[in-house]
């Protein structure tokens, strides 16, 4: 039988997920960006975008951890991840995931075994 995992466990599991997609964008050359989205004078959403031929992800940086993964693993989709090594559990547990459009933060934990 599986011990439940307590809520720091979780909480520890999730920071060191969203470390290593960090790392999976360092080295795709795209710069991860957490701001508050609520600073801007016009409506920001999280993202990517190209800016002077460079990439960046940008995050609500109020955002939960769990939520911050969802959408850093959905942009990080886009690029080609075939020609930088990925740990295999990261990859399985993370990139092998339903699409972005099917899969929403709250669903989004089970399918990537956060939860």
């Amino acid at each position: 039988m599986k011990a439940r995992q307590t809520s720091s466990e979780k909480r520890l599991r999730e920071e060191q997920i969203l470390k290593a997609l960090e790392e999976v964008a360092e080295r795709l050359s795209v710069r991860v960006h957490y701001e508050d989205m609520k600073a801007f004078e016009f409506h920001v959403q999280d993202g990517s975008c190209k800016l002077k031929g460079e990439a960046h992800i940008y995050i609500d940086r109020k955002r939960p951890t769990k939520e911050r993964i969802h959408i850093l693993s959905g942009e990080l989709r886009r690029f080609d991840l075939d020609t930088i090594y990925i740990p295999p559990l990261l990859r399985e547990k993370v990139f092998r995931t339903a699409p972005l459009t099917q899969a929403s933060p709250d669903t989004a934990e089970t399918k990537m075994g956060l939860d």
